[in-house]
């Protein structure tokens, strides 16, 4: 059988139309003359239902063979007759010939079901209207097997045993309950879950011999195969003098904690277990002996011997640096960044001495915080300028009264204790009693205003409870809002909302204005992060029992004397003695960090694939790298091109260029050499859900995924990743390796899948390396659609903000909406796309964005769909990347104004003068008179390619400014 898996035929590879024909076929051998001719094909299939496939006879010519009849098609072979129209020679019988419906870019397989071609005389001459007719014919013989590709091959564990053979096997280990295989690395078995041919006809338990080098992680797979059911299997590798850890039954997850993973083969199949050994650099070359023991409940444990010899070579970082290794999968349970270090802008939480006596006082960048005895904030101030672009500015408050947790009862507070667990981190516990329950309260604070609180009630008696958070926020801050079904728009006066977590994506509300402000986020220890973007169904939010209640929790907003008070409320709750209900809170305090207006407009952005000297000819400096371009290839693995990669970031950096990379965790490519050692691990890697997708997906990831983004033009097919697996740790892993290897800049990020944690580690490890601060984008399709739950991009993302460095909030927005929706007002681009609120800025997509509104936010849209190369002459020759940026937002008294709420302006002031963007949300065209502080100023509009045209106002004329459009003017 050799190393292709299957006893009968030579594996290898063909060349057709898979569009047509599928991605395999078998290859027989006609010989001599006749009207037709019997083949028997031992495909040894995996697909569920063979019998509903077509089977399609191509002729050595290329043409369909019209006369074939699939007398008997079964899992393990078919039996079919056809007529050699061409003669003696090699006929391909393709057996899971498919067509893509749906868009190219989220296609849906479906295999073509039996068709009759044949001429029924034909038949009848050939004797095949009788049963036993095929036994007469002359026998076409079976040879080989080919696929599409290397990627679509079955080959070597895709190939079935059939029933004897399991049969045999069971007979042979009557006494066993399982036996056990190992297996090399290169022949991962991946989610095929029936005994491979491969292993029926080798020898169970027989030693596992494999070669390491020094230094290497290095992959052991035990194949298991089960005769009855095996419930918890437990693995482990004895006697060998380094370390060797079983990843398929445990690990480190996403936050850096140890976990178990219950290993469950069912009867009559096959499973894989993965190890993996951390050879050392200084191991001293030669054989070691150990022993693999596999064990379940129920079951004797058994042994299976292995015999590693470690060479005299040295790999470094493990042997990551060639995918082929699979030394990659020692990045699972990576700890990489897992701490509570400062990464920059933010600064380190202080305690700050001079607090009150009955609670304490945390600062942070623009930020403060009193905390009562009770552990709930009291205090909430900034000091973010009303421009946002210093934290520096006199302090101001957010509440206008004490956050409250009132659960229907008075409490006995106990002493609030403080503690930190870094730089980054201050946490904190309180606890309280009264009548029938405890009340446990545990908060955290870190540097970057993420502010948690786990409220835990406990009866000690049965009771009933009714448990209402008051958040109350100051009117005059609170002046916008976004959430909970509200796009970002000015806060209305009262709001009321219930839980629909299976069709809402909605758990937070944020509030305030761009200097200060907060998201109140509603979770409870069952929290699970749910999947986004066109994938939200298929693993939706699950509702917090606390919050929600027995259905009748929800959240209200009310506004009266100058306060808004966002409550959330639990409904009644009977709780019995000994249970409990976890309350937690997350209050995001916005902005993060200030704005870096300068910066904004001189980083030129190119979205395409060109090489770096047209880049460079262009104007720009910053480069996106999407996925299905050469140096970037695979969809989120860009590891597996980090040789043209790196040659690609070198050109480019001595051209001045900085090169970001396309990568995020939420879906993976197929041409990931790891990928089927993550399928072998259940739903923990792969999102559960409903299958089907791609035919590569139907054909090579059995059982239960999500299928994922296709990128036709490379013929890239990926699946849907968990939001929150030990993924992300080889992940972040992978993104150090890029920015200290590769070299590159930084990461463009196409919506997320993980958490603020992995967001963190990832900017950690960015920010190691390098000599520049590392750059990282992200961009967002409207998750405002039913597909995505209708949640607001910037408010879904709003916990990684602190990180990122630029959005593009684009794809499917609405720029240009009538007056009235969400394009036409001001109060939409500055809360749900500009990210200013966040201290953050942010650039256009969807139809090249409006220039004119767009740049009263700092926006541009994206080069090169749209030439914004003259707009970039004009930052340059009115020298705004070097002046200081008043928004319109700041209110107060502008540099400039128009006099008109529906007319706004941004205004730079530098060494290029005074310079104002104006841009209308009025329904028609108006007339406005610039003015600052002195009076009526004066005004020159330079000419802009596709902008304006030249013109001069004198100071009092009317300044005319059409509906959706504005100017750019030097005043004064």
């Amino acid at each position: 059988m050799g190393e292709t898996g299957h006893p009968e035929l030579a594996c290898g590879i063909g060349s057709w139309d898979s569009d047509v024909y599928g991605n395999h076929r078998l290859l027989v051998r006609a010989d001599g003359a006749a009207p037709a001719v019997a083949a028997e094909l031992p495909w040894r299939r995996q697909d569920p239902d063979p019998g509903s496939v077509d089977v399609i006879v191509v002729g050595p010519s290329g043409e369909r063979v019209r006369n074939t009849v699939a007398v008997e098609v079964t899992g393990e072979r078919g039996r079919i007759a056809f007529e050699p129209t061409d003669g003696p020679g090699t006929y391909a019988v393709h057996y899971l010939p498919y067509a893509h419906t749906g868009k190219p870019y989220y296609p849906q397989a479906a295999y073509r079901p039996p068709t009759r071609t044949a001429d029924p005389g034909w038949m009848h001459r050939c004797g095949l209207h009788d049963p036993a007719g095929w036994e007469k014919l002359p026998r076409a013989e079976a040879y080989g097997y080919e696929a599409a590709s290397a990627v679509d091959s079955f080959a070597p564990l895709g190939f079935a045993a059939t029933d004897d053979e399991c049969a045999q096997l069971h007979q042979a280990y009557a006494g066993e309950r399982f036996v056990l295989f190992g297996e090399d690395r290169a022949h991962p078995l991946g989610r095929y879950e029936r005994l491979p041919a491969r292993w029926a006809l080798a020898t169970p338990f027989a030693p596992l011999d494999v070669d390491a080098e020094r230094g290497e992680f290095y992959p052991v797979q035990v194949g298991v195969y089960a005769f009855q059911e095996l419930p918890d299997v437990r693995a482990e590798v004895r006697g060998l003098p380094f370390p060797v850890r079983c990843v398929s039954t445990g690990g480190i997850d996403a936050r850096g904690k140890a976990f178990e993973r219950r290993v469950e083969v069912g009867a009559g199949r096959a499973s894989a277990l993965w190890f993996v050994a951390q050879i050392p650099e200084d191991a001293q070359p030669g054989l070691y002996e150990g022993e693999i023991a596999v064990r379940a409940s129920g079951a004797p444990e058994r042994i299976l011997p292995l015999r590693l010899t470690v060479s005299q070579d040295l790999v470094t970082d493990g042997g990551a640096g060639e995918p082929w290794r699979l030394a990659r999968i020692g990045w699972l349970d990576s700890a990489i960044a897992q701490d509570d270090e400062v990464v920059a802008p933010f600064t380190p939480v202080a305690i700050e001495a001079d607090v009150r006596a009955d609670g304490q006082r945390l600062a942070i960048l623009g930020r403060t915080v009193d905390l009562g005895p009770d552990g709930l904030p009291q205090r909430l101030t900034s000091t973010f300028t009303p421009s946002v672009t210093s934290a520096e500015g006199p302090p101001r408050e957010l509440l206008a009264a004490p956050v409250t947790l009132d659960i229907g009862r008075p409490l006995e507070h106990e002493t609030l204790t403080l503690g930190r667990r870094g730089p980054a981190r201050v946490h904190w516990s309180a606890r309280a009693s009264g009548q029938d329950v405890l009340l446990c309260t545990e908060g955290e604070l870190e540097a970057d205003g993420f502010l948690v609180v786990r409220a835990t009630v406990e009866a000690t008696s049965d009771t009933e409870l009714d448990v209402t958070l008051d958040v109350p926020v100051r009117e005059e801050v609170a002046r916008y809002a976004m959430g909970l079904g509200l796009t970002g728009r000015a806060c209305p006066q009262t709001y009321d909302w219930k839980w629909d977590t299976p069709t809402r994506n909605q758990d937070a509300f944020w509030l305030g204005d761009p200097a200060a402000g907060l998201q109140l986020g509603l979770r409870d220890e069952h929290y699970a992060r749910p999947l986004n973007t066109n994938y939200y169904r298929e693993k939706p939010l699950r509702t917090p029992r606390s919050w929600a209640g027995d259905g009748e929790g929800g959240v209200r907003l009310r506004t009266a004397d100058g306060v808004r008070r966002l409550s959330a409320f639990s409904g009644p709750l009977t709780l019995r003695a000994g249970e409990s209900r976890c309350f937690e809170f997350r209050l995001l305090l916005t902005p993060f960090k200030p704005l870096q207006p300068g910066r904004q407009l001189s980083e030129r952005y190119y979205h395409a694939y060109a090489s770096p000297t047209e880049i460079a000819e262009y104007g720009a400096n910053v480069a996106n790298l999407h996925h299905a371009t050469p140096p970037n290839p695979y969809i989120n693995d860009p590891l597996l091109g980090a040789d043209a990669l790196r040659s690609y970031t070198e050109e480019a950096h001595r051209l001045g260029i900085r090169i970001k990379v396309y990568d995020t965790v939420r879906e993976l490519t197929r041409h990931t050499p790891e990928l089927p050692v993550l399928a072998s691990l259940g739903d923990e890697i792969f999102a559960p859900g409903p299958g089907g997708g791609h035919a590569w997906l139907r054909e090579h990831i059995s059982g239960d995924y999500v299928p994922g983004w296709v990128a036709p033009d490379v013929g890239d097919v990926a699946v849907v990743t968990s939001g929150d697996s030990r993924w992300h740790n080889s992940y972040v892993s992978g993104i150090e390796r890029l920015r200290r290897v590769v070299e590159t800049d930084g990461l463009y990020l196409d919506d997320v899948a993980y958490d603020r944690t992995t967001m963190k580690r990832v900017r950690k490890v960015l920010a190691a390396s390098g000599e520049a601060p590392p750059l990282v984008d992200l961009h967002s399709c409207n998750q405002f659609r039913a597909p995505d739950g209708f949640a607001s991009s910037a408010n879904l993302y709003a916990e990684l903000l602190p990180y990122v460095d630029r959005l593009w909030l684009g794809e499917l927005f609405d720029y240009d909406g009538p007056d009235g929706s969400a394009g036409g007002d001001p109060a939409y681009w500055l809360v749900e796309i500009s990210g200013i609120p966040f201290g953050l800025m942010g650039e256009m997509l969807e139809g090249g964005g409006n220039p004119w509104r767009g740049l009263v936010f700092g926006m541009t849209a994206r080069a090169p769909m749209t030439d914004v190369r003259p707009l970039w002459r004009a930052f340059d020759q009115l020298r705004l990347p070097e002046a200081e940026m008043t928004g319109w937002w700041a209110g107060g008294s502008p540099p400039v104004s128009t006099g008109r709420d529906d007319v706004l302006a941004t205004t730079w002031e530098g060494p290029g003068g005074t310079v104002t963007a104006l841009a209308s949300w009025a329904s028609e065209a108006v007339d406005v008179v610039l003015s600052s502080a002195a009076g009526p100023v004066a005004a020159y509009a330079p000419a802009i390619e596709g902008f304006q045209v030249e013109r001069r106002f004198a100071a009092g004329e009317v300044v005319r400014v059409e509906p959706g459009r504005g100017w750019l003017v030097r005043v004064g």
